[in-house]
């Protein structure tokens, strides 16, 4: 790792393919709680590349950056993509890099503080295959084994199972995002239909109470009452009219006529109340 900037720029150099590459890091005022910007030289044909502004956007690292994601292994997620499919370059006119060029240099990047430390671990995973110097290093020098234990198969199977789910999971957010708008147009579905379903409650009530007060009304027991009521009314009204017609306040005429009518009413009044009880009566209702 190159420092240009002590905690703002840093630059990566390794081999792609037969080209080199450089991964250049800037860290902003605001770094970690806002991501790196991540540039790449040659310009790459590759869907993690922005040709407009040359940076890396699209790698899963970046995607799903947090405060507390781990820089460095970011960078070598795109270092290792870089080296498994070599992108083609954006220009032409690129010269290859030779056998005498410069190999890869390692890098470590420490989640704690988010700075870069700058290591060479041997490429070799083998304990077999390092010298005795190498073997002290890795015994005294914390950071030399961490980088060395990250060059070993199986965590760089780890990282590449990593990556796989990075990717993973931002399709899952992809296609979570792509159903807002249906969820969205069934929320307002649902809605709009809770309130259609309001208002028919409201509706339901109003023609509750209507039917509870009609049905109130013509109740066999209310029916019974109101009979007694205007049989008592007509036996009044027969008496008045003797009454009336004893004190010669009506002629013989208009008292038949007026009593017949009114003991007429009364009779029939009468015998429906006395019917309808005895309906009651039979079905077992309780008279009032």
């Amino acid at each position: 790792v190159l420092q240009i900037k002590e905690n703002e720029e840093y630059t990566v150099t390794f081999l792609s393919g037969e080209r080199v590459i450089t991964v250049t890091v800037v860290l902003g005022p605001n770094f970690p709680n806002e991501k790196p910007r991540i540039l790449v030289s040659p310009p790459l044909v590759h869907p993690w590349f922005r040709k407009s502004s040359g940076e890396i956007e699209n790698a899963p690292g970046l995607l799903n950056y947090t405060p507390h994601s781990d820089l460095g292994r970011i960078v070598q997620a795109i270092i290792r993509e870089f080296e498994k499919f070599p992108p083609a370059l954006l220009s032409d006119n690129q010269t290859n890099v030779t056998a005498n060029e410069p190999q890869k240099v390692q890098c470590s990047f420490t989640s704690i503080d988010h700075k870069f430390r700058e290591v060479s671990p041997p490429t070799a995973c083998d304990l077999s295959e390092l010298s005795i110097d190498e073997l002290n290093r890795l015994n005294t020098d914390s950071v030399f084994l961490e980088d060395f234990v990250q060059e070993t198969d199986i965590l760089r199977a780890l990282h590449n199972e990593l990556d796989k789910n990075l990717v993973q999971v931002q399709n899952i957010s992809k296609e979570n995002l792509s159903k807002e708008n249906y969820l969205n147009n069934l929320k307002t579905k649902l809605n709009a239909d809770f309130a259609v379903l309001k208002e028919l409650g409201e509706k339901y009530t109003i023609l509750n109470l209507k039917y509870e007060k009609k049905s109130a009304e013509f109740a066999p027991e209310h029916l019974q009452e109101l009979l007694q009521i205007g049989s008592s009314n007509a036996e009044s009204e027969c008496e008045k009219h003797v009454s009336e017609f004893l004190s010669q306040k009506i002629d013989i005429q208009t008292f038949l006529t007026c009593y017949t009518e009114t003991k007429k009413k009364y009779a029939i009044q009468k015998a429906k109340e006395e019917r309808l009880g005895q309906q009651l009566k039979e079905s077992g209702l309780k008279m009032v």
